[in-house]
C-alpha cells in the first residue's frame, strides 16, 4: 500500500469522505475533544482550518469566539464543505471557502494569526506533511500560532479499506510518529515547537 502515489491517494480520500460525510458527522460530534480556542489570549485577525471537515468544532468554535475578521476554511471533501458552508456562510460574512487538496492552497506570506490543522495533515504523504509545515510557516504572521497533530507512530502508510464500517470509507494515513516530529517540526525555519502532547 507505500506504493500509493499521492494524486491516487488525495482523490481516494476525496471520495471517500464524500461517501462517508453522514457517518463521519454523527462520529465526530460524539467524539471527544478538547476546546482549540484560549479566550485568555488577545484576539486575533485572522484564522485558517486545513480539513475543516463539516465545521464542527473547530470552525464553529472559530466563528462564535468573534475575534477574527477573516476565516478561510478549506476541505478536500466538497460534501463536508458545502455541509459546513451551507449551515455558516449566512450567518457569517466573513469566511473565505476553499475546497481541494490543502498542499495546493497558496496564500500571502504572513496571511494568518492562527492555523488548524487537526487531524488533517496526517491524511497527506509523509513527505508532504513537512513541504505543509513550510508552508503554513510562510503563512503564519510574525508571533502566529498553529496548532496541528502528527501520527503518534512511524508510519509511511497506514489503510483502512472500509473505515467507520463504510465500504466507500478508505482511509490512509501517515506519519513519521512521536519520537521523529518534534526534532522534523524544529527544522522548519521560521517555527517553534511551543507545546507538545502524545
Amino acid at each position: 500500500m507505500a506504493n500509493l502515489a499521492s494524486a491516487e491517494i488525495k482523490a481516494r480520500l476525496e471520495r471517500s469522505y464524500d461517501a462517508i460525510a453522514t457517518t463521519y458527522n454523527t462520529w465526530a460530534v460524539n467524539h471527544p475533544y478538547r476546546n482549540p480556542t484560549d479566550d485568555s489570549e488577545a484576539p486575533t485577525k485572522s484564522a485558517l482550518e486545513l480539513g475543516c471537515g463539516n465545521g464542527y468544532p473547530i470552525l464553529q468554535h472559530l466563528f462564535s469566539a468573534g475575534l477574527f475578521d477573516c476565516i478561510v476554511a478549506n476541505d478536500l471533501s466538497s460534501v463536508q464543505l458545502n455541509s459546513v458552508k451551507s449551515e455558516l456562510e449566512a450567518k457569517h460574512d466573513n469566511a473565505d471557502w476553499r475546497q481541494g487538496d490543502m498542499t495546493c492552497l497558496s496564500f500571502n506570506p504572513c496571511s494568518f494569526d492562527i492555523i488548524i490543522g487537526l487531524y488533517t495533515l496526517i491524511h497527506l504523504p509523509r513527505s508532504e506533511q513537512l513541504l505543509m509545515l513550510e508552508k503554513i510557516s510562510l503563512w503564519l504572521k510574525p508571533g502566529g500560532l498553529a496548532l496541528v497533530n502528527f501520527s503518534k507512530e512511524d508510519t509511511e502508510a497506514d489503510v483502512i479499506e472500509e473505515w467507520l464500517g463504510r465500504e466507500e470509507g478508505w482511509m490512509f494515513w501517515s506519519g513519521y510518529g512521536a519520537d521523529n516530529m518534534p526534532r522534523l517540526i524544529q527544522q522548519v525555519d521560521g517555527l517553534e515547537m511551543v507545546v507538545g502532547e502524545l
